[in-house]
């Protein structure tokens, strides 16, 4: 099929252009040719750029897709103007949301109905000055909606949040699976109970072109089932002949190891990593054991020497 790719040279989109490749799909990138150029020699490239005043999207104007898998949407009007121009021209719509739609709770077992973050407009609004952390799901909620009026019927929205494996380089989980790997201790200020929910990037952009290609409409948590935060340090300490010890505290900063992880000890938002995801399931969403996605991604780390970046 011929598939578009809104972005596709980052982390989570390249290994979607990786895998919509080995499974023989014909694929067009589009983006502003800054990160990656040197990726994917083969493919199709399209340059603009979406976040653009007037005719950023022009590149986009003339061709015809099958399916669009869409990275680089971020606000509602950006992410309204690219859908409504691809409508005629395509099939399917999926969009890269994220579990920050959701408010953050100590209810257990959230699912896709449940209600999502309303945006509240900002002085000189949010949408003309870029996102902040309070903003960013609020506005992933409004880019979806955005999305399914402009191909109603023909949309889906990924809502995934905690996305790792080789090539992650953000480190909120792999900088802790490398110190865990690594000699010890491992300072920890997290409750060793806090459940964690984490995404194979491979099983992720698996389940997503599906989505794309079937297709299949409508709103996905993507996400493993809930382990422990003392489960995923000892899962991780098992890949290494050292294996570090974990030292739990509530006293040391432990931002060198991705404190970005770590929730209130008092449970308060314990249901941002215990999100329902039988729907995914349901549909064909088949996560690998976690003791694969921590090997490989030590394995990756110890390989490249990663330096990790904020995520947004």
């Amino acid at each position: 099929m011929r598939l578009l790719v809104l972005g596709g040279t980052k982390f989570i989109g390249r290994h979607l252009v990786e895998h919509a490749l080995a499974e023989g799909h014909e694929v067009t990138l589009f983006n502003r040719g800054v990160t990656g150029a040197d990726l994917f020699p083969g493919v199709a490239r399209l340059v603009g750029d979406r976040w653009a005043d007037d005719g950023g999207l022009a590149a986009l104007a003339e061709r015809s897709w099958d399916a669009v898998f869409d990275f680089s949407g971020f606000l509602p009007a950006q992410v309204n103007s690219a859908a409504r121009l691809l409508a005629p021209r395509i099939g399917h719509y999926t969009f890269m949301s994220s579990i920050a739609v959701y408010p953050r709770t100590d209810q257990i077992g959230l699912d896709e109905s449940t209600p999502v973050r309303a945006l509240v407009p900002l002085p000189g609004s949010p949408e003309s000055q870029g996102f902040t952390a309070d903003t960013y799901g609020p506005l992933k909620a409004a880019c979806e909606q955005a999305v399914e009026a402009a191909v109603p019927g023909r949309a889906t929205s990924i809502r995934s949040g905690l996305v790792t494996g080789p090539g992650d380089p953000f480190g909120a989980f792999a900088s802790w699976a490398v110190a865990m790997a690594g000699d010890g201790p491992v300072p920890c200020a997290a409750r060793p109970e806090q459940p964690l929910q984490l995404t194979d990037v491979r099983d992720l952009v698996a389940f997503m072109v599906r989505t794309g290609t079937e297709p299949l409409p409508g709103i996905f948590n993507v996400m493993s089932a809930p382990i422990t935060f003392a489960d995923m340090l000892e899962t991780c300490g098992r890949t290494s002949d050292r294996g570090a010890e974990v030292r739990w505290t509530q006293q040391e900063n432990i931002d060198e190891h991705g404190a970005g992880i770590v929730q209130p000890h008092d449970g308060s938002e314990d249901s941002v990593f215990q999100l329902d995801c039988n729907r995914a399931l349901e549909a064909g969403y088949r996560p690998r054991p976690f003791e694969e996605t921590a090997r490989d991604t030590i394995d990756w780390a110890r390989r490249t020497n990663p330096v990790f970046t904020s995520p947004h």
